[in-house]
C-alpha cells in the first residue's frame, strides 16, 4: 500500500456535495457490473444490486452500520463517486469512503456526515484523481434506517498528459487513444501520438481510458515559430505591416510558398514566392487573428498576423 499511501496524502477532496437530480458523466460508470461484497444482505437485496445500473434496485443490510465494497478488477485512477441514497427515514448520517489497492488494505480517504433522504445522490470529487484504486469502500457507521444503496458508481480518468514540443511537432506523453485540440476544438482525425503545427494558437491533447474519460494535457500556447533545419536563413525572413489592412509584405526569401491560416487551422489562401519582396493580398479577409506560415527549402516559419 506504500504507493496508495503517497497518492492520498497528496491529495485534495475539493468537493462533496449532496443533489436530489442526477447528473449523467460524459463517461461511464467503472463499478458498473463490478463484483460486490457486503457485510451482510437483507433478502433478495444483495451487492450486486448496488452496482448494476438500476437505481430501482438496491442492497440494503438489516442494521443501522455496515459496509460494502467493489472491485474494480484494475487499478484505477478515480476522481469521483456517485452514491445514490436509499434511506427510509430522513436525518442525520455518516458514511466513510475507503479504497484499497488490492483489496485487503483499506485506506480512509474521506468521511461524508450530515443530513440525507431518500432518493439524494451523494457526490464526491477528487483532485488530484486517487491513483493505484482497485477496491472502493462505503463504510456506514452511523445511521437512523438500516443503510442501503441504490447505486455506487465510479468514474475514473485517464492519467493527465503532456506534451512535448520538438519544432513543429508535438508529442503526447501517452501512445494510444489521443485527441488534439486547437483553440479549443477537437481537430478532426488528430488521433496519433505525434501531430505537426500548422498555425500558432493553442494546443492540448485528450487522452481517454476505457470508460469513455478524458484528461486533457495543459495548453501550449504557439506563437511565431520557426521550423526547419536551416534555421539561421528563417530568422531573416520579414512580414510587414503587422496589423495589417489589405497588403503584407513578405521579405527576405526567392522561392517557396505563403500560406495563410484561420485560427482553425485551415488554409485559406496560398501564394508562391518568386521574388525576394512578395506581395499577399489581404482585401478578402475580414478582420481578425491569422497565422501567416512561410514555407522554404530550408523549413518553414509561422508568424501570427493581426488583420484589421
Amino acid at each position: 500500500m506504500k504507493n496508495l499511501k503517497n497518492v492520498i496524502l497528496l491529495s485534495v477532496i475539493t468537493g462533496f456535495c449532496f443533489s436530489s437530480a442526477y447528473a449523467q458523466n460524459a463517461c461511464s460508470n467503472a463499478a458498473l457490473n463490478k463484483p460486490a461484497t457486503a457485510v451482510s444482505s437483507y433478502s433478495i437485496e444483495i451487492p450486486s444490486r448496488a452496482v448494476d445500473g438500476d437505481v430501482n434496485t438496491n442492497w440494503c443490510t438489516p442494521g443501522f452500520e455496515g459496509w460494502i465494497q467493489v472491485d474494480l478488477q484494475n487499478q484505477l485512477s478515480v476522481d469521483s463517486l456517485k452514491l445514490h441514497v436509499n434511506q427510509f427515514s430522513p436525518g442525520n448520517t455518516i458514511h466513510e469512503i475507503k479504497i484499497s489497492d488490492d483489496m485487503e488494505n483499506w485506506i480512509l480517504v474521506d468521511t461524508l456526515s450530515g443530513f440525507t433522504f431518500e432518493h439524494q445522490i451523494l457526490t464526491v470529487n477528487f483532485h488530484p484523481a486517487l491513483s493505484n484504486v482497485r477496491g472502493v469502500m462505503i463504510n456506514t457507521i452511523s445511521s437512523n434506517s438500516w443503510v442501503a444503496w441504490y447505486e455506487i458508481e465510479v468514474y475514473a480518468s485517464s492519467p493527465k498528459p503532456t506534451i512535448i514540443q520538438n519544432g513543429d511537432m508535438l508529442t503526447s506523453s501517452s501512445t494510444i487513444n489521443n485527441q488534439w485540440y486547437f483553440n479549443g476544438n477537437a481537430i478532426p482525425d488528430a488521433t496519433s501520438q505525434s501531430y505537426t503545427v500548422n498555425g500558432h494558437g493553442d494546443y492540448q491533447v485528450g487522452v481517454s481510458n476505457e470508460y469513455g474519460c478524458e484528461s486533457k494535457s495543459e495548453i501550449l500556447t504557439i506563437t511565431d515559430i520557426t521550423l526547419g533545419i536551416n534555421e539561421m536563413a528563417l530568422m531573416n525572413v520579414k512580414m510587414y505591416p503587422n496589423p495589417a489592412n489589405d497588403h503584407i509584405l513578405i521579405e527576405g526569401v526567392t522561392k517557396g510558398k505563403i500560406e495563410v491560416l484561420n485560427l482553425q487551422g485551415q488554409v485559406i489562401g496560398c501564394v508562391n514566392i518568386a521574388d525576394q519582396k512578395t506581395s499577399v493580398n489581404l482585401s478578402d479577409l475580414s478582420g481578425g487573428v491569422y497565422s501567416i506560415k512561410i514555407t522554404t527549402r530550408d523549413g518553414s516559419v509561422v508568424k501570427k498576423l493581426l488583420k484589421q
